[in-house]
């Protein structure tokens, strides 16, 4: 039976139904560009990203039939924080490329002798949480992207991700 590979790019979204034999059966596409509010910030809406992630899939679905499963590539270390709850990204999601950590990760070196950079989650993860619940009082998921797609896609029954991304 025929696999939905979802595909979260930097600059858009695909799904394909893609056959045992490796044809792709349907096919669709649509552009989801990052912003950058400030040179090195890079940033995405997550709740736009999940609305988009959910057109393409439908569309490849309904144009290619059932599935056994589904396949998730993305960009990893990207991160998104949302309320366990509502379901409702808390800020923006972060991109990969995004450098708004590089001092934490120049500190956690020079202090405590971690190698971190900030194209990883979890400087970004930490800052959000600074950012959007510093007291610790929500019940929040954080997770990379393909965490995010598998959330949204089981309207939140699971919350994974792959060890790749981990």
């Amino acid at each position: 039976m025929s696999v939905l590979v979802i595909d979260v790019g930097t600059s858009g979204l695909r799904a394909a139904v893609v056959r045992p034999d490796g044809d792709v059966e349907a096919l669709h596409h649509v552009a989801f560009p990052p912003s950058s509010p400030f040179p090195g910030l890079v940033e995405f809406d997550a709740a736009g990203m999940a609305a988009c992630v959910l057109q393409v899939a439908r569309a490849a679905l309904a144009d290619g039939g059932p599935v056994l499963g589904v396949g998730i590539t993305n960009q990893r270390a990207s991160t998104v924080v949302w309320d366990r709850v509502t379901g409702e990204p808390v800020g923006p999601g972060l991109g990969w490329q995004d450098l708004r950590t590089v001092f934490d990760c120049i500190t956690a070196k020079s202090e405590h002798g971690l190698h971190l950079a900030p194209n990883q989650s979890a400087t970004k993860v930490a800052w959000l949480l600074g950012q959007y619940d510093p007291g610790r009082e929500r019940d929040l998921c954080f997770g990379t992207v393909d965490s995010w797609v598998a959330w949204v896609l089981s309207e939140g029954a699971v919350h994974v991700t792959d060890h790749s991304n981990a």
